[in-house]
């Protein structure tokens, strides 16, 4: 099935539930799409996106409430990806998503 479509993601911060909506396309060997943060602002295209079998992963530069990039490493498995984002000096935290 791949990675191509549309998720919804939730990152379990330090801050609470955070949650994220990406539009994925693999193009490659790579990812592109666009990202968006419900009360956040942030650059819509998603930077230096890999794919490396059924690994994808891509930054999110937000830009308010604070500047931070977020890197996501995820596990894609039919419509469910999992795994982690890493919130620069913040650290790592576990993240899951669903295709919608």
């Amino acid at each position: 099935m791949g990675v191509d479509g549309t998720w919804h993601l939730t990152l379990d911060s330090a801050m609470g539930k955070q949650e994220f909506d990406f539009d994925i396309k693999a193009d490659g060997t790579g990812l592109i799409g666009t990202g968006s943060a419900e009360g956040r602002e942030v650059v819509p295209e998603i930077i230096g996106g890999t794919l490396d079998g059924d690994t994808a992963s891509w930054k999110l530069k937000v830009r308010k409430p604070m500047r931070i990039t977020l890197t996501f490493t995820v596990k894609v498995a039919g419509d469910e990806m999992t795994g982690k984002t890493k919130a620069g000096i913040f650290g790592s935290f576990p993240v899951t998503g669903q295709r919608t």
